[in-house]
């Protein structure tokens, strides 16, 4: 049995309850000139460690075909040419039902679902955001509290329940109890109720064997307890480092100045050091900032977000630029790392959900009616894939295809927007981040050309 571990922080309760009824999807809906100001981070102590489960080489699984999470090379939508330079991929998309508290995972080339999975022990966890590692094993975020790792190779799953061979979730219908599911790497709980971003760092890639080692994973919650479950505090917010391969504690780092009112830190993202980058949700009334904490030195770097730009979602562009969707005023915005320097961007709609680089240097963002993309080179609005659905979910799979999520996860042309076919088997979604590894690639392994 995977064992649970605890973290306690100084700043937070240390038996804060973590329950309550399943959160909506619409919850995240809630109203929610520059320059550089820096601070160093507060270095927090971590709480009690325990064990995980570790790869065992002599582990065997009777998984069907389309599990197992083969690396495969990116071959390319049609003739656009998507190589990230890594050679790398794997093809599936991670996808959070928030309100029935798992995560789908779908075969973006089949439409299967071959696996569904528990987010947190309780099944209450609400997740909303997943990242998938280099190594394609994915994170998933609970809004409610808590982080998990599941592996994407159903080789790498190892016996922990006492039951003879690999028990592992084989679909939407097969949702297996926590206690039963062997796929689970580990299991983290954080003293929270509002936790949101989750994002890998690269490591270092074998290109041979498509593992990277040395992979982390960051995540941030509000620092101040006693919120409904879900919203933030006044107090800032606490950014974790967890050790990939167990969940151990890396480190801490206390982010007081960052405004963790309009429900903390609300998406993150890393730039190829494996640097994060997080926004709040916003609005125009509201200290919007983005943060940058140092992977090698956690220092915290705070920039003013302009009046006009109420940030939603967030990416790492393959330069090494934040992009945000805006919820109010822009579409999205694109920050210059080197001046530190803001540019708001309109492309026929406001930004309400998740933004990723695709193909053809077009930066698409989840809208109201849909996706739209944006020229990275000219700024100009780009193709745009139209439903009339509030898409909050977009990502790019290893063919190149763009991935738009609303109530389902629709495969779409990312060169003309349009609709390639549709998964409708999700229950609940609400997701958004990079659900394929592909941003984490792009940014890793920029693309040729």
């Amino acid at each position: 049995m995977t064992t649970v571990r605890t973290l306690a922080f100084a700043t937070l309760a240390a038996n804060l309850a973590c329950g309550g009824s399943s959160e909506s999807g619409a919850f995240d809906q809630d109203s929610a000139s520059s320059g550089g100001a820096s601070t160093s981070g507060a270095t927090l102590t971590t709480g009690p460690t325990a064990t995980t489960m570790a790869a065992d080489e002599s582990t065997t699984t009777t998984s069907s075909v389309g599990t197992t999470g083969d690396a495969l090379f990116d071959v390319g939508l049609g003739d656009t040419d998507i190589s990230d330079g890594c050679g790398c991929a794997y093809e599936f998309i991670w996808i959070a039902n928030a309100e029935q508290g798992t995560v789908s995972k779908i075969n973006t080339r089949t439409l299967e679902e071959v696996g569904r999975y528990i987010t947190r022990p309780d099944g209450l966890g609400n997740p909303s955001r997943t990242s998938v590692s280099l190594s394609g094993d994915v994170a998933v975020a609970n809004r409610h509290g808590g982080l998990v790792k599941i592996f994407a190779d159903t080789t790498k799953c190892v016996e922990s329940n006492g039951m003879p061979g690999i028990q592992t979730s084989s679909g939407a219908n097969n949702l297996l109890g926590w206690d039963v599911e062997e796929c689970r790497a580990w299991y983290v709980e954080f003293p929270t109720t509002n936790q949101r971003p989750v994002a890998w760092t690269p490591g270092t890639l074998s290109r041979d064997s498509c593992e990277a080692q040395g992979e982390n994973v960051w995540t941030v919650m509000s620092a101040t307890p006693g919120f409904a479950p879900g919203t933030g505090g006044a107090g800032g917010v606490i950014a974790s480092l967890l050790a990939g391969d167990t969940g151990d504690i890396v480190q801490q780092i206390a982010v007081d100045d960052f405004p963790g009112i309009q429900l903390g830190a609300y998406g993150g993202a890393v730039d190829a050091e494996g640097n994060l980058f997080f926004t709040p949700m916003g609005a125009i009334s509201f200290n919007n900032q983005l943060a940058r904490i140092d992977i090698d030195d956690y220092t915290v770097q705070l920039w003013p977000i302009p009046a006009g730009i109420a940030p939603y979602g967030i990416t790492v562009d393959h330069f090494g630029n934040p992009w945000v969707s805006s919820v109010l005023g822009s579409t999205a915005a694109r920050f210059d790392v080197q001046t530190e320097t803001w540019e708001p961007i309109m492309a026929g709609a406001s930004g309400l959900g998740g933004i990723v680089e695709g193909p053809g240097d077009l930066m698409w963002v989840a809208t109201d009616g849909g996706a739209a993309s944006i020229d990275m080179n000219t700024l100009m609005p780009g193709p745009a894939f139209v439903n009339g659905q509030s898409v909050k979910g977009v990502s790019i799979d290893v063919d190149g295809y763009l991935w738009a999520v609303d109530n389902a996860a629709h495969k779409v042309n990312s060169m003309t927007g349009q609709l390639v076919d549709t998964y409708s088997g999700l229950t609940g979604p609400y997701t958004y981040s990079d659900m394929t590894g592909h941003a984490l690639s792009n940014t890793y392994c920029p693309p040729a050309g």
